[in-house]
């Protein structure tokens, strides 16, 4: 039997008393604790998670007062079920609330979309491992004891156990372990950072957590999330536009393919106006982007434009601009305004300016199909 006294009521009593009081008070904070472990917010998925373990301690409890009537004799294996149930997801909440804690008082704070919040840091996550440690060693003790194990031979059996079954895994979720740790510690990589991946696609991302295993990405131009092993995260070149290396923000470019000014009798007058044109082009470019609130750059750093090439059909062009520095947000929304309606405004006025200073940005010649 468990040896649990309450209030001089039998050991079986007081042991089913206890842990009843527990389930129901979870149960019925449940989505409370849910909200507090989420910054206020609703996990659904969570919280049917949570009450799904209180029925199914219920379900055991209620299979133990059945078996107990049918067989005197019966030893309670359905309570000890129950109660390592209720043993193992209070300890989950209970290392919940002290990460918690650990990221306010080892994290990092930022201010993302006007509220305070707290991300891991180095430290953190080693004090959170260190946790993690001590509970499930605690709550195996306790497991142990629920069950009777009183022998040497039961007990370094189920700890044999479970490390057996951690060094067999190890190869699984260590190296993702250690290369969190990595990213944590190099700075480099932090949550809330807006990335991209050196892929050919320069999709921008926002990094939503970087956890034990894997790390979640918000997809800024679809809108969902991603999870990459941490592992894969360090093989990968990444570009984190939210580390500027100069106060002037993110150099963005475009490429303008102009083609070539007529030749005639009058080729030097021609190329003059050609010039004079593509600088009108320009100029109308740069300070209608000023004007406009919807394109986000930063008005303090004039465009350039130069030219790059001297192709066989239509000179290349560059028009590089910075764009206003990233807000600290976890909204897709907001990034998607700077770093993808920004540019695309920026190409409609291009062309705007193409028509009203008869400029043909088109090079035909370039898109004919082979025969």
């Amino acid at each position: 039997m468990i040896s649990i006294e309450f209030l001089g009521l039998s050991e079986y009593t007081s042991s089913h008393i206890v842990a009843f009081v527990l389930n129901i008070t979870l149960f019925l904070l449940s989505s409370n604790i849910v909200r507090f472990l989420n910054a206020g917010q609703e996990n659904s998925k969570q919280l049917s998670l949570f009450r799904s373990l209180n029925f199914a301690f219920f379900f055991f409890h209620a299979l133990d007062w059945i078996m107990l009537y049918l067989n005197k004799n019966y030893e309670n294996h359905f309570f000890k079920m129950g109660l390592s149930i209720v043993l193992v997801y209070s300890g989950v909440i209970f290392y919940s609330v002290l990460t918690l804690y650990t990221k306010a008082k080892f994290g990092i704070s930022k201010e993302v979309d006007d509220v305070k919040v707290y991300y891991d840091s180095y430290s953190s996550r080693m004090v959170n491992i260190l946790l993690l440690a001590v509970i499930s060693l605690m709550i195996l003790m306790y497991i142990i004891k629920i069950w009777g194990f009183t022998s040497l031979l039961e007990t370094t059996g189920l700890f044999g156990i479970s490390i057996a079954f951690l060094a067999l895994t190890n190869s699984i979720w260590a190296p993702d372990l250690y290369y969190g740790m990595v990213i944590l510690n190099s700075k480099m990589l932090e949550d809330g950072d807006v990335i991209s991946f050196e892929d050919g696609k320069e999709h921008p991302y926002i990094i939503s957590q970087v956890t034990f295993i894997y790390t979640i990405l918000l997809d800024v131009t679809n809108n969902h999330r991603i999870m990459i092993r941490n592992a894969k995260m360090v093989d990968a070149t990444i570009n984190n536009l939210s580390k500027k290396a100069s106060i002037e923000g993110i150099r963005h470019f475009h490429v303008y393919k102009i083609g070539y000014p007529a030749r005639g009798e009058n080729a030097e007058q021609s190329f003059i106006e050609f010039k004079e044109k593509v600088e009108k082009l320009f100029t109308y470019i740069q300070d209608k982007s000023y004007e406009d609130e919807n394109i986000l750059i930063n008005a303090n750093i004039p465009f350039t434009w130069y030219i790059k090439e001297t192709g066989d059909y239509a000179i290349e062009f560059i028009m590089t601009y910075h764009l206003s520095s990233l807000p600290e947000t976890r909204s897709t929304k907001k990034i998607r305004t700077y770093l993808l309606a920004t540019p695309r405004l920026i190409n409609a006025l291009a062309l705007e300016a193409s028509y009203l200073y008869d400029i043909d940005l088109s090079t035909p010649i370039l898109h004919e199909g082979s025969k």
